[in-house]
């Protein structure tokens, strides 16, 4: 069955594109998955996704002129990849157009139903904050756990640099998925004060795959991906 996986949060800087370029490479070798770069506002995963190549990638902006989400637009172009040769579809998500799913969800048509009927199953990737940005972060999970009523999986990623001094904020958020009965999983656990942190950080901006990276940081990249990416690595 088709995975349409949808990578959210309506909190900008939490590491959406960073996640979705994870993933990516992870599934670098496997030609079953296709990356959608839904963010109008930065494009970053466009950018970083260059080496997944033009057959693995799209670009769709889903807003108009006043920044507004055209639902009847994500309605279609979901319609439009039912029949792609794809078995696993990942969203990136900008922040607008986060904040403006769970409306569909809600309002527009019943979204299970839709999926169900296009064959597919759908799975929400919510990217959780440290710091500043925890509460915010937490205050979309709920609101998009309203909308979904417990019909579709949900995992919550613990964006890990992000948590570096919060460490009573990541075990509360662990601690609140087990209770919630949700998916808990971590990822980028990069130091960008380190060399090989830097580096890697350097390599994700301008869209290397992993063979382009020198022997560190190649291999740390490996180990985080056998660390936090294990699902993904046995697509391949």
């Amino acid at each position: 069955m088709k995975q349409l996986n949808f990578i959210l949060q309506a909190k900008g800087g939490v590491g959406k594109s960073l996640l979705s370029y994870l993933l990516a490479v992870a599934e670098q070798n496997s030609e079953k998955s296709l990356f959608v770069d839904l963010d109008s506002s930065t494009g970053t995963s466009t950018r970083q996704l260059k080496f997944l190549g033009d057959l693995r990638t799209e670009a769709v902006s889903l807003l108009n002129e006043k920044q507004v989400l055209v639902r009847d637009s994500l309605i279609s172009y979901l319609e439009s990849l039912a029949e792609t040769p794809f078995d696993r579809i990942y969203f990136d998500f900008g922040a607008p157009e986060s904040e403006q799913l769970p409306a569909l969800i809600e309002r527009d048509i019943p979204f299970k139903d839709f999926v169900d009927e296009l064959g597919c199953k759908a799975n929400f990737h919510i990217v959780i904050g440290g710091g500043g940005m925890y509460k915010s972060s937490v205050d979309y999970l709920h609101k998009l756990l309203r909308a979904l009523q417990n019909e579709f999986e949900v995992t919550v990623w613990q964006s890990i640099t992000t948590f570096n001094n919060f460490a009573q904020l990541g075990e509360e958020l662990e601690r609140n998925c087990k209770a919630l009965g949700l998916r808990f999983r971590k990822f980028a656990d990069f130091d960008p004060g380190s060399n090989l942190g830097s580096h890697i950080l350097d390599g994700i901006r301008k869209g290397y795959s992993i063979g382009e990276y020198q022997t560190g940081a190649k291999l740390r990249l490996k180990k985080e991906l056998n660390d936090h990416f294990k699902d993904e690595l046995n697509n391949q």
